[in-house]
């Protein structure tokens, strides 16, 4: 058990420093400093704008999703600065109509811009991510502060918005001649994932659950056999276009890419541990076995969630 427990802290560090894309400790080296660039904004179907990444690591594609009565935005930015450039793409969409917020995810990148929007933004969260927060959330910020220099400016004086709208598994909201349905999908890359799905332009927001880049298991609450689940649930929606967390946009091979990982890090895994070996072991013969077939693996992380939840 010890060995087991030694393994998950193991990659619970591994897993936050890839998906953050530099070091823990604040970076020596030159850090692009992780800014929305409002020009990056595009339309990607008729109700859907899109803020794309730019490429730029710890910048999360936003959505602005703009209906005849209110606008919903997925996503912020890291920190005021970048909550603040969103903030008024958002208006500028929205004109005289409310703005409601939401986000896919409770790291820093994706929510602690929420603060730059007005007093009359209505905050969207789910029950596990306002749980989320209570648990361990100003420990993320202050992992995010040592990213860098840049990080840690963003984040001066970062703290959660408080929810005003909260829910446990589904929120349908009205825009106004269009449907947005916004649903719980953890435990997968963490707790409180959230992915938002428009129906009427089959666009889906898809969080850290389905990307170019393969998942990273947070902690010990991702698990891989809901992560299986929540692909199954998404897949059945047939989405035309997919707008992850971060990387470019796609459509349903995102989704297929994903099951087919996880799939194969779950019954090697089992077969693995089958056989007796330790979670170490294991995840040095798992990633042996599947190499470099899939772009940017996070190995350790699902096979450790393997590990924990096979038979």
């Amino acid at each position: 058990m010890t060995d087991f427990c030694n393994a998950l802290r193991t990659y619970a560090v591994a897993a936050l420093a890839l998906v953050m894309a530099v070091p823990l400790p604040l970076a020596a080296q030159t850090v692009v400093p992780p800014i929305v660039k409002a020009e990056n904004l595009r339309q990607v179907s008729p109700h859907v704008h899109v803020i794309t990444d730019g490429g730029i690591a710890q910048v999360p594609n936003v959505g602005i999703i703009v209906g005849e009565k209110a606008v919903l935005v997925v996503d912020t930015g890291l920190g005021m600065r970048n909550g603040a450039t969103v903030a008024a793409a958002a208006r500028q969409l929205a004109g005289a109509r409310p703005i409601h917020l939401v986000t896919t995810h409770v790291h820093p990148e994706h929510d602690l811009g929420a603060q730059a929007f007005s007093a009359e933004t209505k905050m969207i969260r789910s029950t596990a991510q306002e749980a989320e927060i209570a648990r361990n959330g100003m420990d993320l910020v202050a992992i995010f502060r040592r990213l860098s220099a840049s990080h840690k400016e963003l984040l001066e004086g970062a703290a959660f918005r408080k929810a005003d709208v909260t829910f446990e598994k589904d929120y349908a909201l009205d825009l106004g001649g269009l449907s947005v349905r916004i649903m719980a999908a953890g435990p997968t890359h963490t707790l409180g994932d959230t992915a938002v799905w428009i129906d009427t332009d089959r666009v889906l927001f898809a969080g850290d659950i389905a990307m170019l880049g393969m998942p990273s298991f947070m902690g010990p609450q991702s698990s891989l056999g809901h992560w299986l689940v929540a692909l199954d649930q998404l897949d059945a929606l047939k989405p035309a276009v997919i707008v992850p967390s971060h990387g470019p946009l796609g459509a349903g091979e995102y989704l297929a890419t994903t099951r087919a990982y996880l799939t194969e890090v779950r019954d090697r895994t089992i077969s693995e541990k089958k056989i007796g070996w330790t979670v170490e072991q294991a995840i040095e013969k798992v990633t042996a076995a599947i190499g470099n077939r899939y772009p940017n693996n996070r190995l350790a992380g699902a096979v450790a969630a393997a590990y924990r939840e096979a038979p």
